[in-house]
């Protein structure tokens, strides 16, 4: 009677399993095609990623592209004491110091141009109307470049724009906004084509040039009470808060499927970079992993005796490591660099290797053809290549291919610590860091990365689980 009960009760927990939600996820995990479609999509794009990516992983396109006057600090002019991001009964507000001159017919002499002071007691004096003179803070990028004393115009006087029309040098306007080598590249082009050496002043990147809150409001979608069209404190917070304007963050739109991350970048080209790179550091930190620890299981099964005890006491002792803690206390000690991260995640992708290979040689060793090999007087190095290998290959390759996942899951849990791929270098890791700060508002920058984090690594644990099936004679039996 009682065995009948228990033979009806694992007829139904069987039956439940191959039905229900559960059953569709057991099946999912059995059939390896949505898995092999997944990983050979990885690989491709890792192959192919700079013909795929639609814009450069490292360059960031402002919004804007209207740069201020050419002798102008990015500076604007708010006319009668008005604020400077209101336009109300038809005053001039939120001019360039150009238009605001011409305007009101005040010469600004070339020596006082860029001198907030100056330009008011100019406006003052010729025109009798207060300007307040101010910097600009929101969304895009002005750069200015200062050629140095011997320059033939003054320092700081004119934007990248201006001086490489002036001068003939040739660059896109995606190399002169770009935050992040955009001085680079136009300090390289005025030296190669005009044979000049000018800095790039980094405190005239954020600068835009707009008509009115108004036109702002509308462009960036946000909206402000009447009653606070004059404050400019509530204006100001108004952006930051609905349209985040403090940073450079992109939605997704036609042009940039997937939007932009925090300082403009395409997050679509990025992920496709970014899968690269992960191949690229998981591939040789595993292969490098599994020489080490294919060889020393073969070694400690095949000698056993005290090497077999040193090589396992070794092996336990590094599995008891903090692996996390460990690395980014050698990447603070040394730095961070792709050789040193590879390095960390060889050292901890050997240590499953070891355990298994050394289980399957134990088995191995005791079988005829081995026993034969040795007879015939094969050396040992001969047995375990060509007769011992071959025997824990299955087990190897399913290792492996489990150790891929939970590598990739390593390498973007240090980049989302930091301690991973140096920035700029695209990673999922950092790619997930970076959106943490705007998750409300711009939740796809995390969100991206992280699911295909998760859809890589779940991929490679549902591959590893349907080969060690198929390999395992005992689980094929079942």
């Amino acid at each position: 009677m009682a065995q009948a009960e228990l033979s009806a009760e694992l007829t139904q927990n069987i039956t439940e399993s191959t039905t229900g939600i559960a059953g569709f996820w057991n099946k999912i995990k059995r059939w390896p095609l949505i898995s092999i479609i997944v990983l050979t999509l990885l690989i491709l794009t890792a192959l192919f990623a700079n013909v795929i990516a639609p814009h450069s992983p490292l360059t960031a396109i402002p919004d804007y592209t209207i740069l201020a006057p050419a002798w102008e600090e990015a500076k604007l002019v708010s006319v009668q004491d008005l604020p400077l991001v209101a336009a109300i009964d038809g005053d001039f507000v939120n001019l360039s110091v150009a238009e605001a001159a011409e305007q009101y017919n005040v010469t600004i002499a070339p020596e006082i141009r860029g001198d907030a002071k100056a330009i008011r007691e100019a406006f003052k004096e010729q025109a009798d109307v207060r300007a307040n003179v101010m910097e600009l803070a929101t969304v895009t990028e002005v750069r200015q470049i200062d050629a140095g004393e011997d320059a033939p115009w003054t320092p700081v006087n004119l934007n990248i724009l201006a001086a490489a029309e002036q001068y003939g040098v040739e660059m896109s306007l995606e190399q002169i906004a770009d935050p992040l080598y955009g001085g680079i590249v136009a300090e390289e082009s005025f030296e190669k084509q005009a044979g000049l050496e000018i800095k790039v002043q980094d405190a005239a990147i954020p600068r835009p040039v707009l008509t009115s809150v108004a036109e702002a409001a509308e462009r960036y979608g946000v909206v402000i009470p009447p009653d606070q069209m004059r404050n400019e404190e509530a204006i100001n917070d108004a952006f930051l808060q609905q349209a985040n304007l403090r940073s450079k963050v992109r939605i997704p739109t036609t042009s940039y499927l997937l939007g932009g991350d925090n300082i403009g970048r395409d997050l679509l080209s990025r992920l496709i970079h970014g899968a690269r790179v992960s191949l690229v550091v998981v591939s040789i930190a595993l292969s490098s992993g599994l020489l080490i620890g294919v060889s020393m299981g073969l070694v400690a099964g095949w000698f056993g005796g005290l090497i077999d005890e040193v090589i396992m006491r070794v092996t336990d002792i590094w599995l008891g490591l903090p692996f996390i803690l460990v690395a980014i206390v050698v990447v603070i000690a040394i730095g961070q660099t792709f050789i040193i991260l590879i390095g960390l995640l060889a050292l901890l992708s050997w240590t499953p290797f070891v355990r298994n290979v050394r289980g399957e040689v134990l088995s191995l060793k005791t079988r005829d053809y081995v026993s034969l090999a040795q007879v015939a007087g094969a050396s040992t190095f001969r047995i375990m290549v060509w007769h011992l290998l071959p025997g824990v290959i299955n087990t190897v390759i399913v290792i492996a291919t489990l150790r891929v996942g939970q590598l990739i899951l390593t390498e973007a849990i240090l980049s989302f610590l930091g301690a991973g791929i140096p920035p700029p270098t695209p990673a999922w890791g950092a790619m997930v860091n970076d959106g943490r700060v705007y998750i409300e508002d711009a939740w796809w920058i995390s969100f991206f990365p992280g699911f295909c984090i998760f859809l890589v690594v779940m991929s490679l644990n549902f591959l590893g689980d349907w080969m060690r099936d198929r390999f395992d004679p005992r689980l094929r039996q079942l």
